[in-house]
């Protein structure tokens, strides 16, 4: 079997799946467990231990004091697979690494966002999901096997956040919110870029990441370390973010590597085009699928698992379940009314 082939079966094998969940959070956590399965819950690393899980609870309960609603998610996750809440403390410790790449343009059809997601294979989970709570803002947006959280999406005032790994998790790393928990915090709190960024300035949080928060009016990224935060912003209509930091006084917590300078550098090459494209968002596309940086991967750590692009000018957000190179991006949730599994 060559590589091709094999990545390709991992794709195929994955739970690709989207569907929408409305409500109260405990519901939509009811809901988004029952789509998951019984193989939903975890403790990444394996079974936590004593200090594990007590780190876990501390992150807990920072998270509760922060975001309560999301806390009751988790007891609606766990109340679907009769399981105790605490079964899913896992989902509060330190998370993905990941390695990823997006970017911003400004362009004759408006500002438009393209975003590819890149991991292990073994996490094959990979749910979109369009999510009405009956408190705070509805939005589209990945789950990937951790509870509760977004990895990137749009949401209905045309607020659009991502995540990009950005180096290892200091040890010990201090107490605060799991990235996947802050992007949907993000989605689902605030109406703008700006707001945002205010936001994500002053959570705490435990691991080191990249966010790219973007609207039609601006556009940011926070490059987040627990020792430090700065703020990038658009250059000649122009922002681009994989998993180095490039704000000067960011540097020392993770600087560049050949991969991610690597896919930093095409995103460079290829966007001027953009710039002028009367067709800029299918032209991205293309872009995203390339494969000499490459920044389509199909190497494991490395793998694109899924891609996105909107554009804020319009509030559209298209998905490629799976990797671009090979796969449709599609407007999920207004091109048919029943949502269900994604068969490659």
């Amino acid at each position: 079997m060559s590589d091709n082939e094999r990545n390709l079966l991992e794709e195929q094998k994955a739970d690709y799946q989207w569907y929408e969940a409305s409500g109260s959070h405990f519901d939509i956590g009811f809901i988004t467990a029952q789509h998951a399965g019984s193989e939903a819950f975890f403790s990444p690393g394996g079974k936590l231990s004593a200090a594990q899980l007590s780190y876990a609870e501390k992150c807990r309960a920072v998270t509760a004091k922060y975001y309560p609603e999301i806390v009751e998610e988790f007891a609606g996750y766990a109340s679907a697979l009769n399981l105790p809440e605490e079964d899913l403390l896992g989902h509060y410790t330190i998370g993905a690494t990941g390695g990823c790449s997006a970017i911003v343009v400004d362009t004759p059809e408006g500002r438009i966002v393209g975003r590819n997601y890149d991991f292990f294979y073994f996490e094959s989970r990979r749910h979109l999901i369009h999510t009405r709570p009956d408190k705070g803002y509805s939005h589209t947006g990945i789950h990937e096997g951790l509870i509760g959280g977004r990895f990137d999406g749009l949401n209905e005032r045309g607020l659009f956040v991502s995540f990009n790994g950005a180096g290892d998790h200091p040890d010990p790393a201090p107490v605060g919110i799991s990235f996947h928990i802050i992007v949907r915090y993000l989605l689902e709190k605030c109406a703008t870029a700006q707001e945002a960024k205010e936001t994500l300035l002053t959570l705490p949080i435990k691991e080191p990441k990249s966010y790219l928060i973007a609207d039609r009016h601006d556009a940011f990224v926070v490059e987040a370390h627990p020792a430090r935060r700065e703020v990038r912003s658009l250059e000649n209509g122009r922002l681009f973010v994989t998993n180095h930091y490039l704000h000067p006084d960011m540097q020392a917590y993770h600087p560049a590597w050949p991969n991610s300078v690597a896919r930093y550098n095409k995103l460079v090459e290829l966007s001027p085009g953009l710039l002028e494209s009367p067709e800029a968002e299918l032209d991205l596309r293309t872009i995203l699928a390339d494969h000499t940086a490459p920044l389509c991967g199909h190497n494991d750590g490395l793998a694109t698992f899924w891609s996105c692009t909107t554009n804020l000018d319009t509030g559209k957000i298209a998905y490629c379940l799976g990797a671009p190179c090979r796969n449709e991006y599609k407007h999920y949730f207004e091109d048919a009314p029943v949502h269900q599994p994604v068969s490659h």
